[in-house]
């Protein structure tokens, strides 16, 4: 393991790689305490780790932490500082760990166990997809995963994190969408705290990085997939409909288990689920008119009550299944949701069926009239 130490007190960086020969063996253990002359360093051979002091002369080892991150995402930051009040903000650089001066074997031990383990996680990467479709569900080879959230808002905020699919993510929009209540400084805490409980859930999943930017977030899920993405992707490549493709748009209809985050309840995934979910009716109400066209009346009834059941607000299922039910004489189910569109118009918004369908329906009753007229 390549191995390069950060600090501008040469006294410090000394005793600090003394400690770490100590402790075990390293391929390269390399000592900087000019930062750009490391930053060069870091840019023409990256590390695997570095031990970085929080202050060094002058410069902020938190904003170089964001710049290594940014283009080394794979190397682990460790600081090492007598500061106690940048714990927060260090964590939240997703630094692999903390330590205070001075330095001891045992702590650092504990450390290159740590780092040791986090590289072992990422060396394992499972298949794994995030499931959105009605709720929040990990899925690794598989199998459902337990996430054992610390607390609702902790839950909350990767989910909203990952909404944005690994866009930068102001924190003032989170403290606006998550904390709108709170005093500015109590909401910041609130923020980064919460964001420290998401790192130490997620860190068994070694896919998931949270990125501190600026004043931005980013989710970055790695190589775990997330099912709405797939879902839509695939909407999206469907070749032309015919007979040999219908089976297609089938799979694709059927694979909409439910609508975005549907019962996690958050106002703010309620246009992405009207998005998708619209999506979902316009491929679902082109297969039913196929279907209805090639008289295939069985699979499109199906389709047409589930579209119902979907958007009761909707005349088009209703007449829709009023002339699948008249092709099989089926006069019962054309009155019945005649009855149910009527009755749905008035209560919701007080009118009565368009005059397409009014037409039709009595065109068809009058039919049915004269038939019996004429049998008679």
């Amino acid at each position: 393991m390549k191995v390069i130490l950060i600090d501008n007190e040469p006294l410090e960086l000394s005793y600090l790689e003394k400690q770490l020969m100590k402790v075990g063996k390293f391929d390269v253990l390399e000592t900087y305490y000019s930062v750009s002359k490391a930053v060069k360093a870091i840019d023409r051979d990256p590390p695997d780790l570095i031990f970085l002091d929080v202050e060094i002369g002058g410069r902020n080892g938190l904003d170089l932490t964001e710049q290594v991150q940014m283009k080394h995402p794979h190397i682990k930051i460790v600081f090492v500082t007598a500061f106690q009040e940048h714990a927060v903000k260090a964590f939240e650089l997703n630094a692999v760990d903390y330590i205070m001066k001075p330095v001891t074997p045992d702590r650092l031990r504990k450390t290159i166990n740590r780092v040791m383990k986090v590289k072992k996680q990422a060396s394992s990467t499972k298949h794994s997809l995030i499931k959105c479709m009605s709720s929040f569900e990990l899925i690794s080879d598989g199998v459902p995963l337990k996430v054992q959230w610390r607390t609702t808002k902790a839950k909350e905020l990767f989910l909203f994190l990952l909404h944005y699919q690994g866009s930068l993510v102001k924190k003032d929009l989170i403290i606006e969408v998550l904390w709108p209540d709170f005093e500015f400084k109590k909401a910041y805490t609130q923020l980064y705290s919460t964001i420290y409980l998401i790192r130490k859930t997620l860190s068994v999943f070694s896919s998931f990085k949270i990125k501190s930017v600026e004043d931005h977030y980013q989710l970055l899920p790695g190589e775990v997939k997330l099912d709405t993405l797939e879902w839509e992707r695939t909407v999206k490549q469907l070749p032309y409909l015919t007979l040999k493709t219908l089976k297609d748009y089938q799979v694709v209809l059927d694979a909409y288990e439910g609508d975005y985050l549907s019962k996690e309840g958050y106002l703010w995934a309620e246009n992405e689920r009207e998005r998708l979910k619209n999506l979902w009716y316009m491929t679902a109400t082109k297969v039913g008119r196929f279907l209805f066209s090639v008289k295939n009346d069985e699979d499109s009834i199906t389709l047409f009550l589930r579209i119902q059941t979907m958007y009761p607000y909707i005349e088009e299922s209703y007449f829709m299944l009023m002339k699948l039910y008249d092709q099989l004489k089926d006069s019962y189910n054309v009155e019945q949701q005649y009855r149910l569109l009527k009755n749905m118009l008035l209560e919701e918004v007080q009118v009565y069926p368009s005059q397409v369908v009014t037409e039709w329906y009595k065109q068809r009753k009058n039919k049915l009239i004269n038939n019996e007229s004429f049998s008679s």
